[in-house]
Formats: C-alpha cells, sequence, structure tokens
C-alpha cells in the first residue's frame, strides 16, 4: 500500500499542496516582468502629440490610425512612437550667392508642423528625424534659388516680404509629397561685407536727402502762392477801406494808440499839443539811453530859461490861460527846465512821466 501512494503522487499533487506558495511566485514574477516592460506597454501620448504604433508580429506600422492623447496600453514587443503635431520654429544659418556672385549670410527661421492625420506616412517615409532629413535641406535650397535672383540692394528694400512668400513656395514645391506643412519662411539676419553695407547705406542716405530737397521746394512753392494770395489780399483790403480813410477817422485813431502808449508802465515823456495835428508826442527817454544816443532830442523838445528856438516865441509869450493846450505845454516845459538846470552835471536829463 505505501509504495502505490508513492508512485500516484505527481509534481501536481505537490503544486497542489502547495498552491499559495506557487501562486505567490507567479504573480511576483508577472509583477516583475510588467514593471520592467512598463514603459513599453503603457505609452503616455502628451498634449498636441499623436502616436504611431509599430506591431511586430502583426503587419508593421499602421499608417491608418494615429492614437490620440491620453495612456495608450500595447503589447510590450511592439513599439510606440510620439510625434510632436503642434507649430515648431527652427532657425537656420544659410550662406548663398547673389546675383552678382556677392557672399550673403542669412539667418532664416522656419515654421513647420506635422500633418497629424499622416503620421504613419511620416513615420513609414521619413521617420522621427524629419526635421534633419526633410526640413534643414528643403529650407536650405530653397533660400539659395530664391536669393540668388536678387542682389543685394534689392534685400533691404521692399522686395524683402515678396522674397520670403517666394522662399515659401519653393519650399512648398521641393517638399514634395512629405506630409510636412510649411507654415512660414521669415528672414531674421541678413549680412553683407562692411564695403557693400556702407555703400547700400550712402545711397540710401543721397535718396533721402533727394526726396528732402524735392519736399522743400515743394513748400517754397507754396509759400510763394501763399505770400501773393496775401499780397492780392492786402491790395483789395487797401481798395476798399481807402475811400473811408477820412482825417477826423486817422486822428482819432492816433488818439485811442496815444492813450494805449502812455498806459504803458515804460518810462517816457509826454509833450501835449505839440505834434502834428495836435497830437502828443511821446518820448522815451529809456529807449534812446539803451541805444547809445544823447538826450539832444528831449532837449529840443524842451524850452530851456534864456534860450529861443527858431520859429518859436519866448516861454513867457507862449503861457496863456490856464487850462488850454499851450498853457500846458508851457508848464510842463517850465518844470522840464527846472530839473535840467537842478542837474548840470548829469549826461541824460530825468524823464518825468504823465
Amino acid at each position: 500500500m505505501a509504495q502505490t501512494s508513492n508512485v500516484n503522487y505527481t509534481p501536481w499533487n505537490r503544486v497542489q499542496d502547495n498552491f499559495p506558495i506557487v501562486l505567490f511566485i507567479v504573480l511576483s514574477f508577472a509583477f516583475l516582468l510588467f514593471l520592467f516592460f512598463l514603459d513599453r506597454i503603457v505609452v503616455t501620448v502628451p498634449a498636441g502629440h499623436g502616436g504611431v504604433l509599430y506591431r511586430r508580429l502583426f503587419g508593421g506600422t499602421i499608417t491608418d490610425r494615429v492614437y490620440g492623447e491620453g495612456l495608450q496600453l500595447v503589447f510590450p514587443w511592439d513599439y510606440m512612437t510620439v510625434y510632436d503635431a503642434r507649430l515648431q520654429e527652427v532657425k537656420q544659418e544659410v550662406k548663398v550667392l547673389s546675383q552678382n556672385g556677392l557672399t550673403i549670410s542669412l539667418t532664416v527661421s522656419v515654421r513647420y508642423r506635422p500633418i497629424y492625420e499622416k503620421l504613419g506616412k511620416l513615420h513609414k517615409s521619413i521617420g522621427p528625424e524629419y526635421l534633419k532629413k526633410a526640413i534643414q535641406p528643403v529650407t536650405i535650397a530653397s533660400v539659395r534659388e530664391v536669393i540668388g535672383k536678387y542682389r543685394p540692394e534689392e534685400l533691404y528694400t521692399s522686395h524683402r516680404e515678396q522674397i520670403q512668400d517666394e522662399m515659401l513656395i519653393e519650399a512648398i514645391e521641393k517638399n514634395g509629397a512629405h506630409p510636412i506643412l510649411f507654415e512660414d519662411i521669415i528672414i531674421r539676419t541678413l549680412m553683407l561685407p562692411d564695403l557693400i553695407n556702407e555703400a547700400i547705406e550712402s545711397k540710401l542716405k543721397h535718396e533721402q536727402l533727394f526726396l528732402e530737397y524735392e519736399f522743400r521746394l515743394q513748400r517754397e512753392a507754396q509759400e510763394a502762392k501763399r505770400k501773393l494770395i496775401e499780397a492780392r489780399g492786402r491790395e483789395r483790403f487797401q481798395k476798399t477801406i481807402s475811400p473811408s480813410l477820412k482825417p477826423e477817422y486817422l486822428q482819432w485813431r492816433g488818439i485811442q494808440a496815444t492813450l494805449k502808449l502812455a498806459e504803458s508802465p515804460n518810462t517816457k515823456i509826454i509833450v501835449i499839443g505839440g505834434g502834428k495835428d495836435g497830437l502828443p508826442i511821446i518820448l522815451n527817454t529809456e529807449t534812446d539811453k539803451t541805444a547809445g544816443g544823447s538826450a539832444a532830442p528831449a532837449e529840443k523838445a524842451l524850452s530851456l530859461p534864456g534860450e529861443q528856438q527858431a520859429g518859436q516865441m519866448p516861454l513867457e509869450a507862449s503861457q496863456k490861460t490856464p487850462g488850454s493846450s499851450e498853457g500846458i505845454s508851457a508848464e510842463i516845459t517850465d518844470e522840464a527846465a527846472s530839473a535840467v538846470q537842478s542837474s548840470p552835471d548829469q549826461t541824460h536829463h530825468p524823464a518825468e512821466t504823465f
């Protein structure tokens, strides 16, 4: 009986007898295996990205499906490549020859993005290194093709936007059927030899000076027209008001001007009744003194004692009824003469303001 029981006892029976231990070992091995292949089983697709799956056993690259954002579960023997489908930018330095054979250094900025729906075809035809394999060679060839048609001075003018558009069109044509979309090509910097830069700047400077001279000539022509119109207006004005300018009106305007001058704070001598048509005479002695003149005009306007001017009566004979213009003039002259006698050493006579 004992031998029969030993013959019927198999390894499976041993597993059944030690089932908890065996189960623990199997689960531990599976967990370790899962941890080892975790990055190949669970793939995270970031925002704006797309995943392309390569099946090792069933058909290779899947070109008709793009895996979207989030967690994606794949078999550990398969492989998923994640592509950035957002707008990207790369700067490229290019040295080209212009139309006249001059070497020009440019720095262009290329904005591009892969077509999201065709990421599988991009992965199968070019691969993840499509920037080095497709975009940069296409950019260099397009820049050289377009810049070679222009002269250096044309690159500084309004042709720049046109050149950028031509480079973009050329890049799209050279890209062909590759699922890459070129958004824009922008010229960042443009370097020419110093001698050429100075010649171009000098030319532009003289062009601006020429435009400035043309503007001055136009301005002077308009100013001449303005002066001609102003002169004609004055002539018409004088012809219009000449019949109305009577002596009484002019005398009244002279009195008003005299009153305004008399109210001025500047020092002056007013001789009432001594001017033409009875208008006062205003002498500004400070202005004469500042100009370096002498007080001779003021002395001639005053009748000093013991002196008689030619064509005038003595001071006593000129005094008449108080309140008249002749009497006021004589009183002012008498006071001015006394002031002159009281200060004989002064070169200039003190002025009185009325």
